[in-house]
């Protein structure tokens, strides 16, 4: 009776080291820019807390030889119903220069803010809630150099475009479905070798869509394996008890039960005076949006709330 007592202690014990083991992303060998703690006063107010989550998901550059968020997604999970909204948010999204050296959100992360100078996670999820007013609770940060192997592990990435795009070199993307391969990532989604910036915002909002379907569409076991496999690049501040708690909630998601779109704005060059390329938001449209898509909990806002400037038409 002792020895299978003891037989099934060191089962749960082995169990337990596992799921640890596979779930703590916050281990050596990590990326110099991990380890983020996200303020406070910008998560979801706790009456709600178990009812929806907000997670930003974003990819950071640093071949430029600074560490740029060139590409972010802020997440929606419904607890109560199981759905999923997904915001994509340009890297390239003016904040302004009151905000962040340069102007556009993906700097935050390099640069910091007023409100948490040390940049990072912290930095942009601050940015992220304070210029949209809208709490984020949690972050997974990924480096975007990962991205060719990731297209590779899964086959393709389904990247749709609504329109057509014509590209620097002349080529055009048509609209509607693509499967990009590796090649197809190294060209049009790493900054190094995308198209001008305006195209290269809307190809990177179709790959960031399709990798968020095929990752939420996996078994959550399958999920948690290629986590573990780059567990190198990418970092979270997600516990493991909260894994746990919302795993069954956020994977195996069919198609319609992920509710996608991309932050209204337009692509305005020559910002500043360093002529940079922004992506100016629509205020009116992007409140509408984020109201009737992103807020199933949280209060409505206004246009006037959204507290990026707009450049007129």
């Amino acid at each position: 009776m002792r020895r299978n007592w003891a037989v099934r202690i060191l089962v749960i014990l082995a169990s337990a080291s596992l799921v640890i083991g596979g779930l703590s992303l916050m281990s050596a060998g990590k990326p110099f820019w991990s380890g983020s703690v996200l303020p406070g006063e910008i998560s979801t107010p706790s009456q709600l807390s178990d009812q929806t989550r907000y997670i930003l998901v974003s990819g950071i550059d640093s071949s430029s030889g600074a560490a740029l968020a060139e590409m972010s997604a802020l997440i929606d999970l419904d607890l109560e119903t199981g759905r999923v909204a997904v915001m994509y948010i340009p890297g390239d999204t003016l904040v302004g220069e009151n905000a962040v050296r340069y102007g556009r959100l993906s700097g935050t992360f390099n640069w910091g803010t007023e409100a948490v100078p040390e940049g990072g996670a912290a930095a942009l999820a601050e940015c992220v809630s304070s210029s949209f007013v809208i709490p984020v609770d949690n972050y997974l940060i990924f480096d975007m150099a990962l991205l060719p192997e990731l297209t590779e592990r899964l086959g393709g990435v389904r990247v749709t475009l609504p329109e057509s795009i014509v590209l620097e070199d002349g080529s055009e993307l048509e609209e509607g479905d693509h499967i990009f391969r590796v090649d197809d990532v190294c060209r049009y989604v790493i900054p190094d070798d995308s198209p001008d910036p305006a195209s290269s915002e809307e190809i990177r909002a179709g790959f960031m869509e399709g990798v968020i379907r095929a990752v939420l569409g996996m078994p959550a076991k399958e999920a948690l394996s290629l986590a573990k496999d780059n567990r190198n690049a990418i970092d979270t501040d997600i516990s493991i008890r909260d894994h746990l708690n919302i795993s069954g909630k956020v994977f195996g998601k069919s198609g319609e039960q992920i509710d996608y779109f991309t932050l209204p704005g337009t692509a305005v060059s020559g910002y500043g005076s360093d002529r940079l390329t922004v992506w100016s938001v629509r205020r009116a449209e992007a409140a509408a949006l984020m109201n009737d898509r992103l807020r199933a909990h949280t209060d409505h806002i206004l246009a006037e709330d959204i507290s990026v400037p707009e450049i007129p038409a």
